[in-house]
């Protein structure tokens, strides 16, 4: 039964309400299972305590709605920026060309190259981690411009070749605010993947050394043969860094953040380990030892996606080399 609990230097005493005012220097409370340890307080009135802290909380509620400083609403304004819908360009010609707009389709986590403005990484320049998520619509935070590195690289025209060095740069939006690029470096003691400690790639905000990258056929058996031929558009493709020679990567590891659950990229060669008999080729003059004959495993594969080619768009008609984990 709720009643009036009065607490005095005496003891405690019970009342029916309307009476709660006959006893001086007592503190009241409304309960209805038992009787809560209460410490004696001057003409402090439970009930309108609780009613100011109420208040109060519900004043700030509101105040944080007007600034939109709610943790709810704070992540709403985080994932409108990083989801802003971006047109790819379309590849007429059938090849990729600087300048395009494109984005990366991992063979093996089945997911888009994404960067995450929300999860920076000290460096010398501001970065941002890289992961691949499942969101197959071309927005702000996996849409990557193909950026020549060289004028002076011995093509003429505006076509990517295979083996010419490039750019992935991304543009800005919310907390990166000036272009970043594709980058990764050796792995050290303070660089290093999260989870699978592999090489680290992130975005750059600075076109350096370690952001260039150079697109190679998946095919290590063809790959000498079609060095400096331009790369069809929606076709696979791997992609090496120039300064640590390793590859691109992305496998099936966990990595939870703002945008639900995607997977770890980083920089790592998942060659087969089968036996590739290098060198009865190189004693039959087949060969030498310059090439790599090991296959790529699918974590090295990447599609890169246009408007008209790729997912959802034309086939350039080439099959998906085998590939071996």
């Amino acid at each position: 039964q709720l009643r009036w609990t009065c607490v005095t230097s005496r003891g405690r005493h019970r009342t029916p309400l309307g009476l709660s005012g006959v006893y001086a220097n007592a503190v009241y409370t409304a309960t209805a299972h038992g009787w809560p340890k209460i410490p004696p307080q001057d003409t402090t009135w439970k009930l309108e305590e609780d009613l100011e802290l109420d208040e109060i909380r519900l004043k700030d509620y509101l105040k944080k709605k007007e600034t939109g400083s709610l943790i709810v609403t704070a992540k709403q304004q985080q994932l409108e920026a990083s989801l802003a819908q971006v047109e790819l360009s379309p590849s007429p010609e059938g090849f990729l060309q600087f300048g395009h707009r494109v984005m990366f389709l991992s063979h093996q986590s089945k997911g888009f190259l994404s960067a995450n403005a929300y999860d920076p990484v000290q460096k010398s320049q501001d970065a941002w981690i890289l992961t691949t998520g499942p969101n197959g619509y071309p927005c702000v935070r996996n849409v990557f411009e193909l950026e020549r590195a060289d004028y002076h690289d011995g093509f003429d025209d505006e076509c990517v070749h295979y083996g010419q060095n490039v750019r992935c740069k991304i543009h800005p939006f919310s907390k990166i605010e000036t272009p970043a690029y594709l980058h990764s470096e050796l792995v050290t003691a303070l660089a290093a993947a999260k989870f699978s400690r592999h090489q680290e790639v992130t975005v750059l905000a600075a076109p350096t050394g370690e952001t260039l990258w150079q697109v190679l056929y998946p095919d290590t058996q063809a790959r000498f043969e079609m060095e400096g031929e331009p790369v069809p558009a929606g076709s696979p493709v791997v992609l090496r860094h120039v300064q640590t020679g390793s590859f691109l990567a992305s496998d099936e590891i966990p990595y939870n953040n703002l945008f639900g659950m995607e997977f770890e990229v980083h920089c790592f060669a998942y060659y087969s380990l089968n036996k590739t008999q290098n060198l009865v080729g190189e004693k039959r003059g087949d060969i030498t030892g310059d090439h790599n004959l090991r296959k790529h495993g699918l974590p090295n594969i990447w599609t890169v996606v246009t408007a008209t080619h790729g997912l959802g768009g034309e086939s350039t008609g080439e099959p998906i080399p085998e590939a071996n984990q």
